[in-house]
């Protein structure tokens, strides 16, 4: 009893700490006033899941001991929700207000491969892994993992698979088809699994997000390990005061759209000391498409800091979508190794809106596939272009109030690159900047109005003395 005790005293200990951090140094010196995200508060109570019944062997369904444990609690004014050692296999849970759902260090939630046990009665989606939905101070923290099990839910390109890698896959069951010239595999008619879907691009269509969070006020993602989404590993979305600090993502760098941390029309963000590996972007801001920005506040007092991404297709993004409009943004002291475009501003007609004042400095970018810095207002995602159309005048983007200053890149296959039409990429400016090159400089159009000062670029090769 006494040892039990001990335990449950380190570990509020650990839990008061933790929500009394001091974020306070990432707003200092800043050159635009950014509102400062504030922290959840928890009560003082915590339950273990075992409790309820619930049975770390990996096996068990453990769905309704831990939702019933964080009902109850939050019914009695939240508290903490602690996953002790173990595997714990769930279907998805909803967190509720005043809880902290905290996974102790050797604990997995790992979400069922069993993906009918995703949709509830009347659903026309699956629902995500772990979801948060208007939620007052609520969290995740502890050094534990959740794991999405989304090798069950994506498609696979052959192209982007060794044979081992193809054969392990097709050892699942699953449907493959011809898309132009590429191979597809799809997790459709997997071996002694049930499909949710008529068809295999009807259920890909319907993937979903390992965390989720909608619609919360104080809210606070902290140190856990998040791996191998279905879709999104981490999708924050028209949440106010939240704060992402110290979570690991990992996910394969050939997992479609498993983007890292994708945060949509919020305000008072703090996205700090995270280290990201995974199959898209690696940090992406968005802000709704067309007419659904009316539905949404703009994406502002954003900050992005201390993080590391080890590869993604874009290390920082904005958009595709930002209709409803990102402004008041600092981006600074990150490192972007071994992805495909360092920072990439992408949009099309349909999905645009304006940003403003985003600041960016002191970026490490290191072995970058393809540009160090990116505008494209002409982009296209096909899966996109075929519902929602890139024609017409509504919703065009305008890349806009965009600071880039003391960038360090090595190793880009182009520099700078900047494609669209007049006005939409303009009062762009890239400061006291250093990007060696493997191909070109830059490549920018004529209608794209960008300011270089100070920035050298040079090609890989002549840096060395013959």
């Amino acid at each position: 009893m006494k040892r039990i005790i001990l335990t449950t005293f380190i570990t509020f200990a650990a839990v008061a700490a933790t929500f009394a951090a001091d974020y306070s140094k990432f707003y200092k010196d800043l050159p635009i006033n950014i509102q400062q995200a504030e922290q959840p508060v928890i009560k003082e109570a915590r339950i273990n899941v075992a409790e309820y019944g619930a049975v770390g062997d990996g096996i068990t369904d453990c769905t309704k001991a831990i939702q019933t444990a964080i009902d109850n609690l939050a019914a009695k004014g939240g508290g903490q929700v602690f996953i002790p050692e173990g595997s714990w296999l769930i279907a998805p849970i909803n967190l509720k207000s005043g809880i902290d759902l905290h996974l102790s260090k050797g604990a997995m939630l790992v979400i069922t491969p069993d993906r009918t046990k995703h949709l509830v009665a009347g659903a026309t989606k699956p629902k995500h892994g772990v979801s948060a939905l208007g939620c007052q101070n609520v969290s995740i923290t502890g050094q534990g993992i959740i794991n999405g099990n989304g090798i069950y839910w994506r498609a696979a390109k052959r192209s982007k698979f060794s044979t081992a890698e193809w054969d392990q896959l097709k050892a699942l069951g699953g449907t493959t088809a011809m898309k132009g010239k590429e191979e597809i595999w799809y997790p459709f008619n997997l071996n002694g699994m049930p499909n949710f879907a008529a068809t295999a691009t009807e259920q890909e269509a319907l993937r979903q997000s390992t965390v989720f969070f909608k619609g919360c006020n104080k809210a606070l993602i902290q140190g856990v390990t998040v791996v191998d989404s279905p879709k999104f590993h981490l999708e924050l979305e028209d949440c106010t005061n939240l704060i992402v600090d110290g979570v690991a993502i990992n996910g394969d760098w050939n997992a479609q759209n498993g983007d890292g941390i994708v945060l949509k029309t919020s305000q008072k963000v703090l996205i700090v000391n995270n280290t990201i590996d995974c199959g898209n972007d690696g940090i992406s801001l968005k802000a709704a498409t067309g007419k659904r920005a009316f539905d949404h506040q703009p994406m502002s007092d954003v900050i992005v800091s201390a993080n590391v991404v080890l590869y993604a297709h874009g290390g920082f993004d904005v958009g595709s979508e930002f209709a409803s409009g990102i402004h008041d943004v600092c981006v600074y002291n990150n490192t972007i190794l071994n992805s495909e475009t360092g920072l990439r501003f992408k949009s099309f007609t349909s999905r645009g809106g304006k940003t403003d004042n985003i600041y960016i400095w002191n970026t490490i970018l290191d072995r970058v596939r393809d540009e160090a810095i990116g505008f494209e207002t002409d982009y296209i995602n096909e899966a996109i272009y075929k519902t929602e159309g890139a024609v017409g005048t509504e919703w065009v983007p305008e890349f806009q109030g965009i600071h880039i200053s003391n960038l360090l890149c090595n190793n880009a296959r182009i520099g700078i690159t900047a494609k669209g039409a007049p006005g939409t990429i303009h009062n762009i400016d890239i400061n006291n900047s250093t990007i060696t090159y493997r191909e070109a400089n830059t490549d920018i159009d004529p209608d794209c109005d960008i300011k270089l000062k100070e920035v050298t670029l040079t090609k890989l090769g002549t840096l060395i003395k013959k």
